[in-house]
C-alpha cells in the first residue's frame, strides 16, 4: 500500500495527472493494509478532486479507530473540517479546525484557519478582526506560502497595499504551483496602478493547476487578464 500511495503522490502531485493518481490511490486502499498517513493523503486528494464521499469515508476510518494516534486524528479532523467548509458549513469547519489547532498547533493549521478566517471576513467585512491572528500566523512560519498569502489578502482587502506588496515580494521569490499568490499579489499591484507586472502574476496564476480547495478560479484570473490588455 505504501509503494502505491508513493506512485499516486507522484502521479498527482508532481506530473498533475489526476486519473492516475486516484488509480494508484484507490488500489492501495484495495489492499486493506493503508496507514492513517497514507489515507490522509487520499483524503487530501480527494478534496482537491470533489470526490467527497470517499474522502469523509477515508477520514471517518481514521476518526472511528482504535488504534490510531491522536495526532492521526487531528491530522484527519483538520482535513475533515476542509470537506465540511467545501460542503457550505464554514462556521461548524471553523469550530472542528480551532479545536485541532489548540490541541496542535502548526503551520497548516495556521494556514487553513487563515483561509477560513478570510473566507468569512469576504462575508461580513471584519478584516480588522483577523490582522492579529495572520500576524501570529506569519511570526510562527513567514516561509509558508499560504499563512504569507492569507496576510498578504489580508492587508490587501484592509487598503494596505504597501504592506501587502511588502509580503508578496519576499514569498514570491520562490515559485509556486498554486495560483493564489500569483492572484492576489496581481490585485495588489493592480490596486498600485502597476499594471504590466500585475498582468504577469494573472499569466503566472493562469498557468497554475486549479482544484476545488482554492477560493479563486480559472474565470476569476482570466477576468483580470481580460481588464489589463
Amino acid at each position: 500500500a505504501a509503494l502505491l500511495t508513493h506512485c499516486a503522490v507522484q502521479a498527482y502531485y508532481i506530473k498533475g495527472d489526476a486519473k492516475k493518481g486516484g488509480k494508484y490511490f484507490e488500489m492501495a486502499h484495495k489492499t486493506g493494509s493503508m496507514t492513517p498517513e497514507c489515507k490522509i493523503q487520499y483524503s487530501s486528494f480527494c478534496l482537491r478532486e470533489n470526490d467527497f464521499r470517499t474522502g469523509r469515508r477515508l477520514l471517518y476510518e481514521i476518526i472511528n479507530s482504535k488504534s490510531v494516534s491522536r495526532v492521526q486524528k487531528l491530522d484527519a479532523k483538520h482535513n475533515l473540517s476542509v470537506l465540511i467548509w467545501k460542503e457550505g458549513n464554514l462556521n461548524e469547519a471553523i469550530e472542528i479546525l480551532e479545536e485541532v489547532h489548540k490541541e496542535k498547533p502548526a503551520s497548516n493549521t495556521y494556514g487553513t484557519l487563515g483561509v477560513f478566517y478570510l473566507e468569512r471576513a469576504r462575508e461580513d467585512g471584519n478584516y480588522d478582526k483577523i490582522v492579529d491572528f495572520m500576524l501570529e500566523a506569519y511570526d510562527y512560519n513567514d516561509s509558508d506560502k499560504t499563512i504569507a498569502d492569507n496576510l498578504g489578502e489580508t492587508y490587501l482587502k484592509m487598503g494596505e497595499c504597501e504592506k501587502a506588496k511588502e509580503v508578496y515580494e519576499k514569498l514570491l521569490v520562490t515559485e509556486f504551483i498554486t495560483p493564489m499568490p500569483y492572484y492576489n499579489f496581481g490585485l495588489v499591484l493592480k490596486t498600485l496602478g502597476e499594471n504590466d507586472k500585475a498582468l504577469e502574476n494573472f499569466e503566472k496564476a493562469l498557468n497554475c493547476r486549479f482544484t476545488s480547495v482554492l477560493t479563486v478560479t480559472k474565470e476569476m484570473v482570466q477576468k483580470e487578464i481580460d481588464s489589463l490588455i
